[in-house]
């Protein structure tokens, strides 16, 4: 009898929200079971997650994989974006839906913080640089307040997810890294940042590593295959970048998205101050190496510029749309504050050409051509300064993610590098945490080790820079 092992990972995007079964035999097969919007809602005076279409829809997801699947689901991992938190009350329920880091309670924060503790040394003590969105910045902005002082608990989004399934509250290590309070040298939180911000240690767990198991689904989701939640590297770029199976020890990623992040994987964190002008932060990595990276604005100009539009075209339509147009002589500006959260993209593309007095694009073609050729010009200066600061450059390069779909992208990234781009996989965070799972799983079941090795679970894409370009 074939030995099979089925789980499933919630993916949750700032976007969407979606809920894939992996089902390892001598393959890892994916099945998408259910998908959901995840819109930011503007309500009590702040960008919001609605937690209950979130919860209702992930449980939503779980009933219909139960009943769908063919074999028993063993377990159950969340990833989810950083930075973002949920405050629990001493009735271990939410005080309110969680405030999005888009949000602009942030705007001053971090003057204010560098008041209390200089930047260079908060970087030195973190590894994280810079970001307005940071938790860090979040928590400043309410501290002292009444909400703060009734909170008795502290989750980030996938630690909330995992304690609303299971009822075991804890913080996952990767997603808690992002929050700009770990210290880098005890991979655990910074008692001195905690007390300027006025945060009880008690708020939070000592971070926890990848492949813990939480117990059971709770018995009240009457599922009927009660499966273990397991926590898998709740940051989704921790969890892409454990799903791809690196060329060699020279090797940089890039993770795109709507945002896109560009790093490598590195022994120790990099905290010099060339690396913090630079913007590099180092979060850390499923297998407890850290993850040099840069955040960059990604996918999300496309995507907003496809709202601008009138949704009209699938990005398909859009990569050919693109690709038929000439190289864009003008560029923007992708980490220029107009296009962080605008209320039209392509308006604030055309203010960003006024304002720099440049020629608007002549087409909806010529603003998307615009945005890929800007988005690649972004990571191009990227990756030649973290070249620079390693002294070595980076033999070839993993792009995974969403944008791996777009040959445009790939290709556009390869004559940018000038180096040799590996594309895929596709679902580089769910195959990075039912990867997780599956290992879990094997460490308690021995006979599990005699099924392959699947991390080469998707053919990866080659593309070679273009001559001339």
């Amino acid at each position: 009898m074939k030995q099979v092992f089925s789980c499933l990972a919630i993916d949750m995007g700032a976007a969407s929200i979606r809920v894939v079964q992996g089902i390892f035999s001598d393959r890892l097969i994916l099945r998408e079971i259910h998908r959901f919007d995840n819109p930011m809602e503007h309500r009590n005076g702040a960008e919001r997650w609605n937690l209950s279409v979130i919860t209702n829809g992930i449980l939503e997801g779980l009933h219909k994989a139960c009943a769908e699947s063919e074999y028993p689901i063993q377990s159950i991992g969340v990833d989810s974006w950083g930075v973002d938190f949920v405050l629990l009350g001493k009735d271990g329920l939410p005080l309110e839906d969680p405030v999005s880091y888009r949000d602009e309670r942030t705007l001053g924060m971090r003057e204010k913080w560098n008041s209390r503790m200089p930047e260079p040394e908060t970087f030195q003590r973190t590894g994280i640089n810079y970001n307005i969105f940071n938790s860090l910045y979040q928590f400043l902005s309410v501290q002292d307040s009444d909400l703060l002082k009734r909170t008795k608990r502290i989750l980030f989004m996938a630690d909330y997810i995992n304690y609303f399934l299971s009822g075991t509250a804890v913080n996952e290590r990767t997603l808690a890294s992002t929050s700009q309070m770990i210290h880098c040298e005890t991979k655990t939180w910074d008692d001195r940042i905690l007390k300027l911000l006025g945060l009880s240690p008690a708020l939070f767990s000592d971070p926890v590593l990848p492949g813990k198991d939480l117990g059971l689904i709770s018995s009240r989701y009457k599922m009927k295959m009660p499966a273990k939640i397991i926590a898998v590297a709740g940051h989704d770029t921790a969890c892409a970048v454990a799903a791809i199976p690196f060329a060699n020890q020279n090797s940089a990623f890039l993770s795109t998205g709507t945002w896109c992040i560009l790093g490598w994987l590195s022994e120790k964190p990099l905290l010099s101050e060339d690396a913090r002008h630079m913007g590099i932060t180092n979060e850390l990595a499923a297998n407890g190496m850290f993850r040099p990276v840069k955040n960059l604005m990604g996918l999300w100009l496309i995507q907003q510029l496809r709202i601008s539009f009138g949704s009209k075209h699938c990005y398909d339509e859009i990569d050919r749309m693109a690709e038929k147009e000439k190289a864009s002589k003008f560029l923007v500006d992708p980490s220029d504050p107009v296009f962080y959260h605008p209320e039209n993209m392509k308006t604030a593309f055309d203010v960003y050409f006024q304002k720099n007095e440049q020629p608007l694009p002549l087409s909806e073609a010529g603003y998307y051509r615009c945005a890929y050729d800007s988005l690649v010009a972004s990571f191009r200066k990227t990756l030649l300064d973290f070249e620079a600061l390693r002294g070595t450059p980076f033999d070839v390069v993993h792009l995974i993610g969403g944008g791996s779909q777009s040959a445009l992208l790939c290709q556009l990234t390869a004559n940018a590098f000038q180096k040799k781009v590996l594309a895929g996989p596709v679902e580089g965070a769910v195959t990075g945490n039912l990867l997780i799972q599956y290992e879990a799983w094997c460490q308690e079941n021995p006979d599990l080790m005699a099924m392959p090795s699947l991390k080469n679970c998707e053919a990866l894409r080659t593309y070679l820079p273009q001559p001339g370009e």
